[in-house]
């Protein structure tokens, strides 16, 4: 559920709408949840690194066209971004939890 009110800074919004997603699961719901979003997490770093390291390989590239270094760029901001948005939730989680899970192998 995404907030409408202009008036409301957007962290606000955000934290009302993790609230109102997580705020009645029982630990047992946000440990799994948790666990998910530790290895969501932990993807999404590695997608923003390797679009780091592209971008600056075609960075330093003369053969690579700047329409690519342009697409290059937009593939690591989205990844930074989507990075960014996963970190909020997984840190939400683990302060509805206390702690941080163990995440089991696999």
């Amino acid at each position: 559920m995404a907030s409408n009110n202009d008036d409301e800074p957007p962290v606000r919004g955000l934290y009302r709408d993790l609230e109102h997603i997580f705020g009645g699961l029982a630990q047992p719901e946000l440990e799994r949840h948790a666990i998910d979003s530790i290895r969501e997490y932990r993807a999404s770093v590695a997608v923003a690194e390797t679009a780091r390291l592209e971008r600056v390989a075609a960075e330093s590239d003369i053969n690579c066209w700047p329409e690519r270094r342009a697409e290059l760029q937009r593939i690591h901001e989205h990844a930074k971004a989507e990075h960014r948005a996963r970190q909020l939730v997984l840190n939400n989680l683990i302060d509805r939890l206390g702690f941080v899970p163990k995440v089991p192998a696999g």
